[in-house]
């Protein structure tokens, strides 16, 4: 990967490339990029958690809170998942839906949507028992699909630009490299949609602060509400609102490396080995939201939503005093999906619409 980017960078007319290029090298290069490759991402031998790793009630929750959707909207039964991971989400949603609403089950269609061929094939064998899983590396241009589109830490993986402003002047932050050392640059801000975001955000930075640009995230919101023909985006992501930007513990930005489970603040270190992410904007997700013609419905805690979507329920009565007991080990987790401090103080649900009479049910 150190290579690639080397020539990548010596490829410019002016011998650098944006943060943006950086990170869409570094984590989506066939072959070599993060994700790109094979190897354990997700987990205890990877390098970070997700929600759905925790035992398996996070998808068997999301599964209930689908079927209930459908059925009061009235939509056809399927389910779009955009960055499938290891499969799992998708195996514990189907196999609860399966479980608890064999009807709805027989009619449904769920799709993944994921580029890395190594979590395809950790998919497809995770999942070969459903025959109602279609697999496809990215969005077809010509799709319109009608149902529930899901995400969980999509838009926290996709490429930012970075910006900063130094002497009251608003600077990009740039990537160089000498001696096959990479190192930062910055010149002063001149990239229109830039400009133009920071614009419509009404985004202030103070003096020093850092502050990522997520314009990827712009691109697939739009292409989300142009496939989506009638249905509900529900998102799971970390990130902050505008206000919570501007407190001064974020004055460095979010952009940073998880390797091993261990944050590393230098990104240029290790380029392909480590997970690279930012928090993203949730006022800039509803604003683009809704210019491309979705309608915002609500932005809750994790925690809510699965309360909400019945997660309690899924609490088993038990005797064992073991410990150790799949039981207890199941009702643990659900615990500490919704507990102070647990994952789910991180994260937070978007809901968007379209097409759709009525506000959605709490």
């Amino acid at each position: 990967m150190d290579d690639y980017l080397r020539k990548l960078i010596r490829s410019k007319r002016d011998q650098k490339i944006t943060y943006s290029e950086y990170m869409e090298a570094a984590l989506y290069t066939p072959e070599n990029g993060y994700y790109m490759k094979p190897g354990t991402k997700i987990g205890k031998t990877g390098d970070f958690y997700t929600s759905s790793n925790v035992y398996n009630v996070f998808g068997s929750c999301l599964g209930r809170w689908t079927a209930k959707v459908i059925r009061e909207a009235k939509l056809t039964p399927g389910i779009l998942e955009i960055g499938g991971g290891t499969g799992k989400l998708a195996f514990d949603l189907l196999s609860s839906l399966r479980r608890t609403d064999s009807e709805l089950f027989k009619q449904l269609t769920y799709t993944i949507i994921d580029s890395s061929p190594f979590h395809q094939s950790e998919q497809k064998e995770r999942l070969a028992e459903f025959t109602n899983v279609t697999f496809l590396e990215e969005i077809p241009a010509s799709l319109k699909f009608t149902g529930i589109i899901v995400s969980n830490e999509l838009f926290d993986a996709l490429p930012v630009h970075v910006i900063e402003k130094k002497q009251g002047v608003l600077n990009e932050v740039f990537i160089k490299e000498h001696d096959g050392r990479f190192f930062e640059t910055s010149e002063r801000l001149s990239d229109s949609r830039i400009q133009e975001y920071i614009q419509l955000q009404s985004i202030e930075l103070a003096e020093n602060q850092r502050f990522e640009i997520p314009i990827k995230m712009v691109d697939m919101i739009s292409t989300i509400s142009s496939t989506l023909a009638k249905g509900v985006v529900v998102t799971f992501d970390y990130g902050y609102t505008q206000p919570e930007w501007t407190e001064a513990v974020h004055k460095k930005g979010s952009l940073r490396g998880y390797y091993r489970h261990q944050l590393v603040e230098d990104i240029l270190q290790q380029p392909g080995q480590m997970d690279l992410t930012t928090h993203i904007h949730f006022d800039a997700l509803q604003h683009y939201g809704e210019r491309a013609g979705l309608r915002f419905e609500r932005l809750q805690s994790q925690a809510d939503f699965l309360i909400g979507a019945g997660l309690f329920t899924e609490l088993e009565d038990h005797q064992n005093l073991n410990p150790f007991s799949d039981t207890a080990k199941r009702n643990r987790a659900i615990r500490s999906l919704v507990m102070p401090g647990g994952i789910s103080s991180y994260f937070r649900v978007m809901l968007q619409s379209k097409g759709i009479q009525g506000k959605l049910s709490e």
